[in-house]
């Protein structure tokens, strides 16, 4: 897929849940949660039928712009924090990537950088000064 990293497979940990009215924000998608019943497949089967076993979803359902409880920010930052020292290469995604994303970056201990590119920001996050990363224990 254009525009994510390369690698042999890639970790993609999914944010992805509810509105705040309960409606699924799998509904916008040809994929459902594996934590969803319903017809269509789920977010790993789509990506298996597209792309072979490239890659591997982890489902982390959360509640859009209501933030994410520290409970399971706390899951979610340990279990990226896991792929990351295991080798692995990680992309968290959430709608937009600009809040619940944002939240797991930051936990991890990345800042947002701004790039110009004809004057529009972008969402990226970029390891905080060197050593800064807080290390579990």
């Amino acid at each position: 897929m254009n525009g994510l990293p390369r690698a042999e497979v890639l970790h993609i940990v999914s944010l992805l849940g509810q509105k705040p009215d309960g409606f699924s924000e799998f509904g916008y998608y040809p994929f459902r949660s594996s934590h969803e019943s319903g017809t269509k497949p789920t977010f790993q089967e789509w990506l298996d039928k597209r792309y072979g076993p490239r890659f591997v979803v982890h489902e982390f359902p959360t509640v859009d712009a209501r933030g994410i409880q520290p409970d399971l920010l706390s899951a979610v930052t340990c279990h990226v924090l896991d792929l990351i020292e295991s080798g692995n290469t990680v992309v968290v995604v959430d709608s937009a990537g600009a809040e619940r994303t944002a939240r797991v970056c930051e936990a991890i201990g990345y800042e947002r950088i701004i790039a110009c590119r004809a004057t529009q920001p972008n969402n990226r996050m970029q390891p905080a000064a060197p050593n800064a990363r807080k290390r579990r224990g």
